[in-house]
């Protein structure tokens, strides 16, 4: 590029020249002849000031247009970018019921393993809760033959007066049938008192009883009915019983929260006596396995291949450099005005707005004794080593 910076420099040295060269050399009548010629037409101007604006132009231009090819062309032998962060594999710890928090079990930044206990959740409002509903199970079931006797005593004596029933309105029939013929007759054929009263008493007799055995299947059925309301009410309590027994006793064993996989644990604002709803993130654990994305200029992709090596500074940690390698590069999404952007890019002196994500993976023994310190977001600066 200086060689050809230098070159540009000479052929507007020597153009400079040959045109001093050229006035210079001309007679002094002639010049003299000429300029007196040229006032006659035109007002004097300084020779020379346009071509020496249009080669000047004509330079930078050049000059811009090949210092952008060549940027485009080579990139940078040593990619480097602090347009990076670390990623990785966030699990947010919640609780599965409502409830406050009795006990944390771990501290900020603590590492844990997937299985080990977090917190736990205030259990003696669940505790009491379970014993009142066995209670309320127990005395359900204690009850529950009681009344199933009591109902089926009322089912007996529902049909017996269901029996005597029958019985008192076949007689209350015949009753009403012997009446009914004996007045028919009564003056017709001179029946005597005496057996049109006998008559009439048993008439009155059978009604009278078919209406005390009518009120009794009455009062057997309704009977019947509250022992069955009863024992129904009896067996519902005891089912909601047996259902809260369970519910309960599911979430007593929710209240301890443990660890969902191995990780640094990270708390998010305080938890200590703080009253959590069923899904409500307390807490989060930064997975073990950080990666750094970073973000390069397309033309610098020609000098990252997979594998190579990179140093990973991590701003927020300056005691420590890491390294890794890299394990993915994204592909370039090729638009149909990418060619345009370059060629605008060439005049107008921008970029084409394009990165590239680049995947980068720690190496095991260069996070050892640092794990818990580095967190998903923190900004990095990498530098790969593409020799």
């Amino acid at each position: 590029m200086s060689e050809i910076l230098r070159r540009l420099s000479g052929r507007t040295g020597r153009s400079a020249r040959s045109d001093k060269g050229r006035v210079t050399s001309s007679n002094g009548a002639e010049a003299l002849s000429r300029l007196l010629t040229r006032s006659d037409r035109a007002p004097s101007r300084k020779p020379g000031i346009g071509k020496r604006v249009i080669l000047i132009s004509a330079g930078i231009i050049c000059v811009g247009i090949i210092v952008r090819i060549g940027y485009h062309l080579l990139g940078e032998a040593t990619p480097t970018t602090d347009k990076a962060v670390v990623e990785g594999n966030t699990y947010p710890v919640s609780s599965r019921i409502d409830g406050t928090i009795a006990a944390v079990l771990v501290s900020n930044r603590q590492y844990v393993q997937a299985g080990d206990l977090l917190a736990e959740i205030d259990k003696r409002d669940l505790e009491a809760k379970l014993v009142a509903a066995r209670t309320d199970l127990v005395q359900t079931k204690t009850m529950l033959p009681e009344i199933e006797r009591q109902l089926s005593k009322a089912q007996a004596e529902l049909e017996t007066a269901g029996s005597r029933m029958f019985h008192r309105d076949k007689e209350l029939t015949e009753a009403i049938s012997d009446y009914q013929y004996i007045s028919k007759i009564r003056t017709k054929k001179g029946v005597s008192p005496l057996l049109f009263s006998r008559a009439k008493k048993e008439y009155e007799s059978a009604l009278s009883e078919y209406l005390r055995a009518k009120m009794t299947l009455v009062s057997a059925g309704d009977r019947v009915r509250e022992v069955q309301a009863l024992r129904d009410t009896n067996v519902s309590k005891m089912r909601t019983a047996e259902t809260t027994v369970q519910q309960t006793e599911t979430q007593l064993s929710l209240t301890k929260i443990y660890a969902p996989a191995n990780g640094h644990v990270v708390f998010e604002k305080p938890i200590f006596a703080h009253h959590l709803s069923a899904s409500e993130p307390f807490l989060k654990l930064v997975g073990d396995d950080p990666w750094v994305v970073a973000k390069f200029n397309e033309n610098q992709l020609k000098h990252i291949k997979l594998g190579q090596r990179v140093t990973i500074r991590i701003e927020a940690i300056k005691q420590r450099t890491f390294h890794g390698e890299v394990v993915n590069i994204a592909p370039v999404a090729r638009g149909s005005a990418g060619g345009m952007a370059l060629l605008l890019s060439l005049f107008a002196f921008i970029d084409p707005p394009q990165t590239v994500p680049v995947t980068i993976a720690f190496d095991s023994e260069s996070v050892l004794g640092m794990a818990e310190q580095i967190d998903t977001g923190l900004n990095t600066v990498v530098e790969i080593d593409a020799r």
